[in-house]
């Protein structure tokens, strides 16, 4: 493993909370996406892409055709295969509640959906939960899905959003969808979240 050439104090410390200290684990990553990381400048990228090369590597290629929503912060996710429709479903609702992208959160939810937050509080009717997510939206740098697992009717998901300030919230969502279908609506929500004090 290569040790991340001197890129700045900002720029390591922005790759260290996404658990990247190697330019192998830097190849694993498009440039786009790590422009979008707070912190991470065009000089910082431009000595990366530079001391990949030197190792033989590059930066992995930006995808042409993904279906993902388009956002302004970094989304760190290995999902790239097309026959797991329920993984990119999963994966499209955290990037648009992220985001706070409406549409998306439409499309994605059905109208009866149900969040559960375990002893917090439950939610119930998609309005009534988009009007939540919006209410609440916060400036993130970094989405970083760490796991997706789907399987009939259920998946779940775990990962850390990072602030544009470096703090994190980590979560961990349980799916329910409303059939086996491929392309079944999201029904059901539970999630654990610790925030970073």
């Amino acid at each position: 493993m290569t040790m991340l050439p001197s890129i700045g104090k900002p720029a390591t410390r922005a790759l260290q909370t996404i658990n990247i200290t190697t330019l192998e684990q830097v190849a694993a990553h498009d440039e786009k996406t790590l422009l979008k990381i707070h912190g991470v400048g065009p000089k910082a990228v431009r000595i990366l892409g530079e001391a990949l090369i030197e190792q033989g590597l590059t930066f992995k290629e930006s995808p042409q055709n993904s279906m993902a929503p388009a956002v302004d912060f970094a989304v760190v996710c290995d999902i790239e295969c097309d026959n797991a429709p329920k993984k990119r479903i999963i994966r499209d609702y955290l990037i648009a509640a992220a985001s706070g992208d409406r549409a998306i959160l439409e499309d994605l939810l059905e109208e009866n959906f149900i969040w559960n937050v375990p002893g917090e509080f439950q939610i119930k009717g998609r309005e009534a939960f988009i009007t939540e997510v919006l209410a609440h939206l916060q400036e993130i740098s970094t989405l970083e899905i760490q796991t997706l697992l789907t399987h009939g009717k259920e998946g779940s998901s775990h990962g850390t959003v990072t602030d544009k300030q470096g703090k994190h919230v980590y979560y961990s969502d349980t799916f329910t969808f409303k059939s086996n279908k491929k392309d079944a609506k999201i029904s059901e929500l539970t999630s654990f979240v610790v925030i970073e004090k």
